[in-house]
């Protein structure tokens, strides 16, 4: 009796056994449980109540609305023909043949980990919101796809524990982009690539890659707008603005241009920083100038803008190789100064300091300057093609002395600020852009006429005869003294000259004329 006793204490508890046996159960579904949610997400991600989930949080992220199409999935991944969305500022975003996948390992770390996601196309585009609307509330963009806090009553209490709690997208990939912004800016034919983008933040990098800019900024000279081709643009963009840290595009030929700007929807402007580097004259001239002046545009332009307003220039210009030739007035300065650089006149320094909206332009801080010859310096305003200019001319001395008067006379103002070795004189333009107008021509006749007066010898010989043939021809200016005689007549005591020795006197002022008309055309 004694040994069946002990053999009786020696066995388990029958209780204890069940409770052992609850234990590991409890263990093995407390293991299990991920798994068991996991699939029963898997479940749940297929049915439709998920695709107006997806809405919702999309247009919380978005602070508008989205509507997806019917949601298809082939493993883990899901397709949807379509996809729209609006937010309250105004964007609108229309997606074609979206594609998205899920990482289900990040979703044991309660994450949703949306990966390899693509598109055919996005057609973004925006329209600012009407004024005196009633504003849409949207709530804020805290909550993730599905949480313990879901108040879907579709999804079992036990599973909302092992739900993830944060969001996260592994970049986005657009096939075709096309970019509409009122005013007249539009991209298109481009690529674009969205980096990866966590919940709770505000913003995300974007880049695109070619495609065509169309824009509303239009020289004076282009029967067209002005379109570039887009090499590589980045981009920043949130809910309220864009940001464009750097774009890189040609326009013509080798011609470049850099970019970074700024979009507020919100408040309907845009401003835009660029470089010019490369750009022909011949497409910023107009025809009749394309042949006379040619060379390179490089600087630096900001340009700002808004809905319902002229964009608004202003900057920095310089022109690069810049050569003037085929002009009638340089022909005649190098026939009269004996200057052969005149027929051909490289310029140096060509800069100038650039602002203008619509058919208003100024020209601050104009340099013009072919080294050993002139200099220019001055500002010009242009409006609605008239024009008005004020500017110093400065020469150097050896290029006036075949000029009865102009040193003396004329070319006696001071710039303190310019190279030594020029003198000066003031130069006022006026007219239009077509039938310019200068001051001075009537002041280089007034110089010759005064030095005709004062000493008529100073044009004689060889010298008066070439300034003389262009105008009265050879015979008479063979014989200066002739002509300066009936011009000093003429000049001083009009009425018996006149009867006197009229044709001779008419020589003599069509003399005058002839320096001053013939140097700067009328």
């Amino acid at each position: 009796m004694a040994v069946r006793s002990r053999r009786r204490s020696r066995q388990i508890p029958r209780w204890l056994l069940v409770l052992f046996g609850l234990g590991a159960v409890m263990i093995v579904l407390v293991l299990m449980a991920p798994m068991l949610v996991m699939n029963w997400v898997r479940g749940y991600v297929q049915k439709d109540a998920f695709r107006g989930r997806m809405e919702q949080f999309l247009g919380t992220q978005m602070k508008g609305s989205v509507t997806l199409g019917p949601l298809r999935w082939t493993g883990d991944e899901v397709t949807t023909s379509m996809m729209e969305a609006t937010t309250v500022s105004g964007w609108k975003a229309e997606v074609s043949g979206l594609r998205v996948g899920l990482d289900w390992q990040a979703f044991r770390n309660r994450q949703w980990r949306i990966v390899e996601t693509g598109a055919d196309s996005l057609e973004l585009s925006f329209k600012a919101p009407e004024t005196g609307l009633p504003q849409v509330t949207v709530p804020p963009p805290t909550e993730p796809l599905l949480t313990s806090e879901t108040q879907s009553s579709s999804i079992p209490e036990w599973i909302k524990a092992y739900l993830p709690n944060t969001t996260e997208i592994d970049g986005v990939r657009f096939d075709a982009l096309l970019l509409t912004y009122p005013g007249g800016w539009r991209l298109s034919e481009s690529k674009l690539r969205v980096a990866a983008w966590q919940q709770g933040e505000q913003s995300v990098q974007a880049t695109v890659e070619g495609g065509i800019l169309e824009t509303p900024v239009q020289l004076p000279v282009q029967l067209h707008a002005m379109k570039f081709n887009l090499s590589r643009a980045s981009a920043r963009l949130s809910r309220e603005d864009l940001h464009l840290t750097s774009a890189t595009l040609s326009w013509i030929g080798d011609s470049e241009i850099t970019a970074r700007g700024h979009v507020r929807p919100q408040e309907k402007t845009w401003e835009l920083s660029t470089h010019l580097s490369g750009i022909p004259l011949r497409e910023v001239l107009s025809e009749d100038w394309k042949l006379r002046l040619t060379g390179f545009v490089e600087g630096d332009l900001n340009i700002t803008g808004g809905q319902g307003r002229e964009p608004r220039v202003e900057g920095d210009v310089q022109l690069k190789n810049a050569v003037l030739t085929a002009l009638p007035v340089l022909d005649k300065l190098a026939s009269y100064t004996h200057v052969e650089r005149f027929k051909r006149l490289v310029l140096d320094i060509a800069t100038a300091h650039v602002t203008g909206s619509g058919e208003s332009r100024q020209f601050e801080k104009i340099v013009i300057q072919s080294n050993g010859l002139l200099r220019i310096e001055g500002n010009i305003a242009v409006l609605s093609g008239k024009i008005d200019g004020h500017f110093m001319l400065g020469v150097t001395p050896e290029t006036l002395r075949w000029i009865p008067g102009a040193q003396q006379h004329v070319f006696t103002g001071t710039n303190p600020t310019a190279p030594a070795g020029m003198i000066w004189t003031p130069l006022h333009i006026t007219g239009t852009i077509d039938a310019p107008r200068e001051d001075l021509t009537e002041r280089l006749m007034g110089g010759a006429g005064k030095a005709l007066l004062n000493a008529p010898a100073e044009v004689v010989g060889k010298a008066g005869e070439t300034l003389l043939s262009p105008v009265v021809g050879e015979d008479l200016a063979k014989k200066p003294g002739e002509v300066m005689k009936s011009a000093t007549e003429t000049l001083t005591n009009p009425g018996d000259a006149v009867k006197k020795a009229s044709d001779a006197a008419e020589k003599g002022i069509d003399l005058l004329k002839g320096l001053g008309g013939g140097l700067l055309g009328k």
